[in-house]
């Protein structure tokens, strides 16, 4: 089966004209032009002129004597209009979304030929229906009383008040727009069609020049193609159509319903070819695919079933996309075996990564404020999406990161200008206040880019980076050349207008039309036949597309005045649907299955047709799967491990020791103790909003270390009950904590402000300080010992065969006497309990709930009784949610619920705590136990490293 514009060029090239240079051919697009000059070349048999090949919109544009609107100036004029005609315009933003559909609206109404003063009547009786319309038929005056009946049914609303206030200016904004584009000579594309059609009518235009005019490849027709067709047929125009006799027999099938009259109104001169190609052998497979991705690796699969050579033929194979936000995923998925790829659709602009960087700049403006000395400074967040944007990559110097690095070492919230150093960094980190400025800043900042992307060292580069950048800067200068007219535009409007205009534009790709792998939108297949087409997302609401679309001309509207409906959309999607595989030899469906949003997983109608016709089965491909168990990350014993495993030994001669907090991971995860311990793996330094867990703990221990040291070397020591009060009433809580707070978050910046939740943290803090007072005044007085001090002691235990001596130590929140009793007390700020069920249990790793702060505590008990020889230690936890219970105690308590006793002495259960302390050091220095992963997982929930433990889970 030969492809129709081959059939075409044959007839072309069998009847030849006395000079073929004298042909004119109309066509649906350019692409079917390049198709068909390339069969003309291949079938003509002597040197001689190429016809002049038109598509419908470039022979409108070359025939109309108005020359085509931009859209953004033509929607600024459209807007103009609307606020001399309105008591009470909208802004200009408002209106941009509602000036496109009126602009779609008036596109529709010229190209169908609709009087618009029948259309935008106010019909408030009906019987005005008969005599004014009486240019209608019986059916279209039905529709329109069928609306107008509807309408005046029930009180009046809001809404239908609403709906005559813009169906009366709908009239007035058409005919201003078409007087105003008309004296500039200029017009959008339904008032060319119709400027033509009028020339016509009143045979004011030139017939063709040319020997021969021929129209070729149509389907539905709007009202002007109807009359300049049939103009064109007047002068000898010859007309052929694309169709399978089967949709064109059968009157009830809607994929030839505009055909059918097409053949009556315009018949052929001869039929191309009898064709029934719907009815041939053809192999159909549907694919059901539960993700987008898994369909175009589906589609990488079929292809490199097919033979590599036979992808040069560009007749061979196309993949069409129903969905064309696939476009992406799809290249990524062609096999590398195939050489050329020619893609016949426009990139989305707001998909690129200059839409991204734009964003990022309008946030880093709408964020940036001005300090006491006039000084701006920028959201750390906006700062960082800019840094770290592939287009602030420096050639030969490296990147930006060592920026962000340094604002993370600084915990820089707020980032102030003289941060920034190089001169493109300073052109972009500045404060923009004007509309006109913001043209002028955008244009040097992608100015800048353009010339880093045309360097030698950026050959990586895509050309189409560059054709983004440059896009992006020819529509910077159309709306500059709006903003000089409109110079009180606020530049908020600027910006949304500016990002509504970007998020409309696509960037086409360059490359050769007439070889290689095709993939194609929908649309662009017209005239094309491939013997292998691919179509994805062959779903119902996509294939046919959904009929939604915003419109002022109401449904019952449309169908009296013939505007294109949602059953025309449905007919011409099916024409183009069987006309892709009428000549086709083999064709792959594919659609999603998955219920995910506002998407149904629905087949679409045309599947099932093939289904029901052709008895085709679905297949669903299945994944080869196979489960296996993770295995688990072990870290032996190396002499590089045991090394620093020796820095805690005493005769290293080191000040390293083993805390609390590494036992407790130690206990807890042995591999987590060589990670961050032993490997020296952290978190990496963000910058943080708000003051974190260990910055909070930090900030209150360092106050109540101040502010007890304070009154303790005023009072020999002693904390009186008289002097904790007044510290509780006076204001020096909040100066202290408000200084440390700015040390600890801010890095001691004197200028940085205490806002938003860090407030609230803040007086949180102050009401624990105040309750830990209030605590203390009810045992006062307390002798304080140490505050934050550091205490160490050394611990000898067997292991490998060897005797070795460990030094363990920590940094003790505090250690007082209270009624003749040394106490160890340690802050706890966030969730832990005073209670244990045993000594077991502490070092238990295994168990859910292991008390860490009890075995601290503990630990620290022991570190004190060393100081203290022969005086009872009491080891006590201020845990904040505690000390807000009734009958407070701190002491820790052991056993069960009913038989909890107080460890009001240390030395009471020194022996067993030494012993299993001992037993998990001989464990951690034991060559032959190796660090290993947690047995118990829900430890790994919220652990740092487990990403590289593969402990990642779904809950």
């Amino acid at each position: 089966m030969q492809p129709i514009l081959e059939l075409l060029a044959r007839y072309l090239t069998d009847e030849p004209v006395t000079n073929s240079g004298e042909t004119t051919i109309i066509l649906p697009n350019r692409r079917a032009g390049l198709f068909l000059q390339r069969h003309l070349a291949r079938h003509t048999r002597e040197v001689g002129w190429l016809p002049r090949i038109y598509s419908i919109t470039e022979f409108i544009e070359a025939h109309s004597r108005l020359e085509t609107a931009d859209p953004v100036e033509l929607l600024f004029t459209l807007y103009d209009i609307y606020r001399e005609v309105h008591t009470q315009p909208e802004s200009l933003d408002e209106f941009y979304y509602w000036g496109e559909i009126m602009l779609n609206d008036f596109d529709e109404l010229d190209k169908y030929l609709v009087e618009p003063e029948l259309l935008f009547r106010n019909i408030v009786e009906l019987k005005e229906i008969d005599e004014p319309l009486a240019g209608l038929d019986q059916e279209q005056l039905s529709f329109i009383r069928q609306f107008w009946e509807g309408f005046h049914q029930g009180r009046d609303t809001p809404e239908k008040e609403q709906f005559r206030e813009i169906w009366s200016l709908l009239p007035l904004l058409y005919s201003k727009l078409r007087e105003e584009l008309n004296s500039r000579g200029e017009g959008y594309q339904g008032m060319q069609y119709r400027e033509i059609t009028e020339r016509i009518k009143k045979g004011n235009i030139r017939k063709p020049e040319c020997e021969r005019i021929i129209v070729a490849g149509f389907n539905a027709l709007n009202g002007c193609e109807k009359r300049i067709f049939s103009w064109l047929k007047q002068h000898g125009a010859l007309f052929f159509w694309d169709y399978d006799l089967r949709y064109i027999e059968e009157s009830t099938d809607e994929a030839g319903r505009f055909m059918r009259d097409n053949l009556t109104r315009f018949p052929p001169p001869l039929q191309l070819e009898p064709f029934r190609g719907m009815e041939n052998e053809k192999e159909i497979r549907i694919f059901e695919l539960p993700t987008d991705v898994l369909q175009t690796k589906t589609v990488h699969r079929i292809l490199m079933q097919k033979e590599v050579s036979t992808m040069t033929d560009c007749t061979d194979t196309a993949v069409v996309l129903c969905d064309e936000a696939l476009l992406m995923p799809l290249l990524m998925s062609v096999p590398d075996t195939i050489e050329e790829v020619n893609v016949t659709m426009g990139y989305p602009m707001s998909n690129t990564p200059v839409f991204g960087f734009v964003d990022a700049l309008f946030r880093l403006q709408h964020n940036m404020r001005r300090g006491p000395g006039e000084e701006v400074s920028f959201y750390h967040k906006d700062v960082q999406a800019i840094l770290m944007h592939p287009y602030m990559e420096k050639p030969g110097e490296g990147s930006a990161h060592p920026l962000v690095e340094q604002m993370a070492a600084g915990n820089l919230i707020r980032v102030e200008r003289s941060f920034f150093k190089s001169e493109f960094e300073k052109m972009i980190f500045r404060s923009v206040d004007k509309s006109e400025e913001l043209i002028g800043y955008l244009r040097g900042i992608f100015l800048h880019i353009l010339a880093n992307l045309a360097g030698e060292e950026q050959k990586v580069l895509p050309g189409l980076h560059r054709e983004f950048v440059f896009r992006m800067l020819v529509h910077l200068n159309k709306l500059e050349t709006q903003l000089t007219a409109r110079p009180d535009m606020p530049m908020q409007v600027l910006e949304r207008l500016f990002r509504r205009v970007v998020a409309t534009l696509r960037v086409p790709f360059e490359g050769e039309p007439l070889s290689g792998l095709q993939l194609m939108g929908f649309l662009e297949t017209r005239m094309l036949d491939f013997k292998h087409v691919i179509l994805l997302s062959m779903n119902e609401e996509v294939m046919p597309a959904s009929p939604f679309r915003q419109s002022y001309v109401p449904y019952a509207l449309r169908l009296a005045f013939g505007m294109p409906a949602r059953e025309d959309m449905d007919a011409i999607y099916a024409y183009y649907f069987n006309r892709l595989l009428q000549r086709a030899e083999k064709v792959d469906l594919l659609f999603n299955s998955t219920s995910e949003g506002v998407r149904t997983g629905e087949m679409s109608r045309y599947l099932h047709q093939l289904i029901y016709s052709r008895g085709i089965g679905v297949i669903r491909p299945g994944m080869d799967m196979m489960a296996r168990e993770v295995p688990g990350v072990v870290v032996e014993h190396t002499p590089e491990v045991d090394l620093k495993l020796r820095r805690y030994f005493p005769e290293e001669g080191g000040t390293r020791y083993l805390s609390p907090s590494a036992i407790n991971t130690y206990i807890d995860c042995s591999l987590k103790f060589y990670l961050r311990y032993l490997a020296g793996i952290g978190e990496s330094d963000q910058v943080q909003e708000e003051i974190d867990a260990a910055g909070f703990g930090t900030v209150v221990h360092d106050a109540m270390k101040l502010l007890y040291e304070e009154i303790a070397e005023k009072n020999h020591g002693i904390l009186e009950g008289q002097d904790l009060r007044q510290l509780h009433d006076s204001d020096r809580i909040k100066e202290v904590l408000t200084r440390l707070f700015r040390d600890e978050h801010y890095k001691g910046r004197k200028n940085a402000v205490i806002e938003g939740r860090n407030i609230i943290i803040l007086r949180v803090m102050m009401r624990y300080l105040k309750k830990i007072i209030r605590t203390d005044i009810t045992v006062a007085p307390v002798t304080l010992v140490s505050a934050e001090k550091n205490y160490q002691r050394e611990l000898a235990i067997t292991t490998g065969g060897q005797c070795i001596t460990v030094r363990i130590g920590g940094t003790i929140d505090r250690v007082d006497r209270v009624g003749g009793r040394l106490r160890v007390i340690d802050y706890k700020t966030g969730g832990a309990g005073t209670g244990f069920p045993s000594l077991e249990s502490l070092f238990d790793g295994t168990h859910n709930n292991r008390n860490g702060a009890a075995l601290q505590t503990l630990l620290y008990g022991w570190l004190v009784s060393d100081k203290h020889p022969g005086e009872p230690v009491t080891p006590g936890l201020y845990v904040m949610k505690a000390l807000y219970k009734s009958g407070f105690d701190p002491v820790l308590t052991m056993g069960s619920n009913r038989q909890k006793q107080p460890v009001d002495s240390f030395a009471s259960v020194e022996e067993e705590f030494l012993e299993r302390l001992g037993e998990v050091l001989e464990k951690l220095y034991d060559p032959l136990v190796p660090f290993e992963q947690a047995e118990n997982e829900t430890r790994c929930r919220y652990c740092d490293f487990r990403g590289i433990c593969n402990r990642t889970s779904i809950d």
